[in-house]
């Protein structure tokens, strides 16, 4: 006999023994989800109001109170008027106006140069098969981490007159003189451009393919017919390049800081630099320069887009083949080999070397081993001597990587859900926009953000003090932090977390045991990252440090300012060396101590 079910009703539980106990089973779990959906949406929200004041007050505000001295000095007591243009005026003039032509000049130069090298490197990692190439590519990384001044130091004692051509009786005068110049800024900006142009074309060369190469081949076409066919297509990559490595180099502060002193070239970051530590300050053409940095590195996004717009350039389809290493023949070999060493000798091999050697020279000897002393490094190490400022800097950068990392991660969660709408638009804009904003206009507004004085007034004496400068670290790092966890989190289902929850475990345990296993090896390197670029943080640092307090990167220029070569170099190799460190330490721990499933599984998302 056939039982009809009327409609809308449903068939009970058909397992053996299945009961009324198994149907309250049912409805606890279905409770329960409702339960975890409800606490979800409640949290997520007060994620998006924390998360939204944290970026107020670390990035929005600071900005906001510097560049509006550009129009409106009174509003900080700083003029009369409450409205003027005067100080374009008077920054489109002179030195000023000539510092930011060279900026732009010198960013340019460095762009394409680095873009070139770096086209150059990814074919070379993605297309050949050169013995030790991947090593190439994990060189980039040192590339990365080391600050541009302590790239310019170690070419400084290279071609200094107390330096290591000096010591070997080579010392030409015009060769430092080019270095203090233009074509010093260009190399030096050009080595640190390098990896990021890098990391921009790989990725879409590697995908490419040879079958838009082999076409060109076999219709009849050169080298360079397959150039003029491969490289529109790789135009996006191209770009992005380009514009990366033009407002990282306009934006840089580090080269200048090094240079500039000894040179006639000015630049865009020195001249902002010296407008605000200069007596009496001025605040206003330093807010001009702020906003002519930001506007140009605008303009150089919206000529991407411009160049970019209403043209296709997808290439990738279910059929699309990646491309085979090529077999390099001896004379190949040697030449590409010449290429990437090269640059590695040229991007680490001589200023590391020129520093180690000038900080066991004695000033102004032959390079003889009776010469050599480790007196700059006990000075380093002495009691009252440079070891505070390495302490207090890895201080810091321990404190912020961990609250970076933390911060970024919710971030990048909330950017990667589905219900972010038009908020997390609105985030992302704001993150994106605080990677291109040079760090010097962001410390700048941190002078008048946290001097005001109704904090005073209600008690909150912040400025001149390590918590504003540790906020300036965390806006720093939070934009980029929060960028590079992005594409790890998206790729992180919510269900894993329901799947948990389903299963008896509260929040907490649903995140650690079903998605940090996942995300471990990300975090891990978004933490090195910022604790290696906070370590050696430069701009901030120059800006906020209380009075009588000195970071490792200060005591650096410090140093060479007082034309003490042999500390100077000294301090910037113990930095390194302790930068370096940091980073194998916690890569050894990670391997050694996190469980084998953490190691495997997560190296497929980092």
């Amino acid at each position: 006999m056939t039982t009809t079910l009327p409609v809308g009703e449903h068939p009970g539980p058909t397992r053996p023994g299945a009961g009324p106990a198994d149907q309250r089973g049912t409805d606890s779990t279905r409770s329960g989800l409702i339960r975890a959906g409800l606490v979800e949406r409640v949290s997520t929200r007060l994620g998006w109001g924390v998360l939204t004041a944290i970026l107020v007050v670390v990035l929005l505000v600071p900005t906001a109170c510097f560049l509006v001295q550009a129009f409106s000095p009174r509003l900080f007591d700083q003029g009369t008027a409450w409205f003027t243009v005067s100080a374009f005026s008077s920054a489109l003039q002179g030195v000023t106006l000539q510092g930011m032509v060279d900026s732009i000049l010198v960013g340019a130069a460095a762009a394409i140069l680095a873009a070139g090298t770096a086209a150059g490197l990814a074919w070379v990692v993605q297309r050949t098969t050169l013995p030790g190439r991947r090593l190439a590519s994990l060189g980039l990384w040192v590339v990365l981490l080391v600050p541009s001044y302590v790239i310019a130091v170690g070419w400084q004692t290279v071609l200094d007159r107390g330096g290591l051509l000096a010591a070997v009786g080579l010392y030409v005068p015009p060769l430092q003189g080019l270095f203090f110049g233009p074509l010093g800024y260009t190399l030096v900006l050009t080595l640190k451009g390098v990896p990021f142009a890098y990391f921009a074309i790989a990725g879409p060369l590697a995908g490419l393919g040879r079958s838009f190469e082999e076409a060109a081949r076999t219709h009849g076409g050169g080298r360079l017919a397959t150039a003029r066919v491969v490289g529109p297509i790789l135009l996006p990559a191209l770009l992005a390049a380009l514009v990366v490595v033009f407002a990282e180099s306009i934006a840089d502060f580090g080269t200048a800081a090094v240079i500039a002193p000894s040179s006639n070239f000015p630049v865009a970051t020195y001249n902002l630099f010296t407008s605000l530590t200069t007596y009496p300050a001025d605040f206003a053409v330093a807010a001009v320069i702020g906003w002519l940095l930001v506007g140009t590195v605008a303009c150089a996004l919206l000529l991407q887009g411009r160049l970019l717009k209403g043209r296709s350039f997808a290439v990738l389809s279910g059929r699309s083949r990646f491309a085979q290493p090529r077999a390099l023949s001896a004379r190949g070999t040697v030449l590409v080999g010449t290429f990437v060493s090269g640059f590695y000798v040229v991007a680490l091999g001589i200023p590391i070397l020129g520093a180690a050697v000038s900080s066991l020279l004695e000033p102004f000897t032959t390079l003889s081993p009776s010469h050599l002393t480790l007196a700059a490094y006990r000075s380093v190490f002495a009691v009252g001597g440079l070891a505070g400022p390495i302490m207090l800097s890895l201080k810091m950068a321990l404190i912020n990587a961990c609250l970076t990392v933390v911060i970024g991660a919710v971030i990048a969660r909330l950017l990667a859900a589905r219900r972010a709408g038009t908020a997390g638009r609105v985030l992302d804009l704001v993150l994106v926009a605080a990677i291109a904003l040079p760090g010097l206009v962001l410390a700048a507004g941190y002078i008048f953000a946290f001097n005001l004085p109704f904090l005073s007034d209600i008690g909150l004496h912040l400025y001149g003090t390590l918590v504003v400068l540790g906020m300036a670290y965390l806006a720093g790092a939070l934009p980029s932090t929060s960028r590079v966890l992005l594409g790890p989190m998206a790729q992180v289902q919510g269900s894993l977390v329901h799947a948990a929850r389903v299963h008896g475990a509260n929040g907490a345990d649903a995140w650690r045991k079903g998605v940090l296993p996942l995300l471990a090896r990300s975090l891990v390197w978004a933490w090195l990252l910022t604790f290696a670029g906070t370590f050696l943080e430069l701009p901030a640092s120059e800006l906020l440090a209380p009075p009588g307090t000195q970071t490792v990167s200060m005591a650096i220029i410090n140093v060479l300012g007082k034309s003490n070569l042999a500390a100077g170099t000294a301090l910037s190799i113990v930095a390194l060396g302790i930068d370096l460190g940091v980073i194998l330490v916690v890569l050894g721990l990670l391997r050694a101590l996190a469980p084998r499933g953490w190691r495997h599984v997560g190296a497929q998302l980092a």
